[in-house]
């Protein structure tokens, strides 16, 4: 067995963040509303209010995508016919 004193980017997971790494989705949303939000408005009146909605449905989107996915790989795959 060989001894490694670093992780190899891209193959093995950072042993931080491994189990976590899906939280990293609500920063990354809130980011890209604040910018998206900060260059489409015309005046910041409700800058917050619209970019903390956009980040929310953003991250539902995202959780409802991943629930349709898991669904689709263990319920209805299963059930296709084999060859």
């Amino acid at each position: 067995m060989i001894l490694q004193a670093a992780y190899i980017p891209f193959l093995q997971p950072m042993p931080t963040v491994a189990q976590w790494w899906w939280l990293l989705l609500i920063p990354a949303c809130a980011a890209i509303s604040v910018t998206w939000k900060a260059v489409r408005l015309d005046t910041l009146e409700h800058f917050w209010r619209e970019t903390i909605t956009m980040t929310v449905h953003s991250v539902l989107a995202m959780a409802a995508l991943a629930a349709a996915l898991m669904v689709l790989l263990r319920v209805v795959i299963p059930m296709l016919p084999m060859p």
